[in-house]
């Protein structure tokens, strides 16, 4: 279990499917990037073209956002991170807290798997 904002979400870095689900994600996402719109031009925001180009920039990147979440994650989970309000700022937030946990998780398992690497009689050898 990964904890995430206070919130618990089902997933194990040491699992295959979750894995396989995360790297599905993934490569959904990449391919979905493909065809974001450009990032929007500072000098255009005072214009009513611009300021649409604007939200149309940010509808697509939280879709990416919200959907890479949903995929990797399970559906659902983006809404019980986000709370009432979808925005940019808080889906990099909570991508960045994801991150953060799958790191933690992932160096946790590596210290309780070093105990079992190298075997025991290289680390007798290594303690003399």
């Amino acid at each position: 279990m990964l904890t995430v904002l206070g919130k618990e979400i089902d997933f194990d870095v040491t699992s295959p499917a979750d894995m396989q689900r995360y790297l599905d994600a993934e490569a959904a996402m990449q391919r979905a990037a493909a065809s974001l719109p450009p990032d929007p031009n500072p000098a255009a925001m005072a214009t009513m073209e611009g300021l649409r180009a604007y939200q149309d920039y940010l509808a697509a990147q939280c879709k990416l956002l919200t959907d890479f979440i949903d995929t990797a994650f399970g559906d659902g989970t983006c809404n019980a991170l986000l709370g009432p309000k979808t925005s940019l700022s808080t889906l990099l937030d909570v991508m960045e807290a994801l991150h953060d946990a799958i790191s933690s998780q992932g160096v946790q398992y590596a210290q309780r798997f070093a105990a079992y690497k190298p075997n025991r009689a290289t680390r007798r050898k290594a303690a003399k």
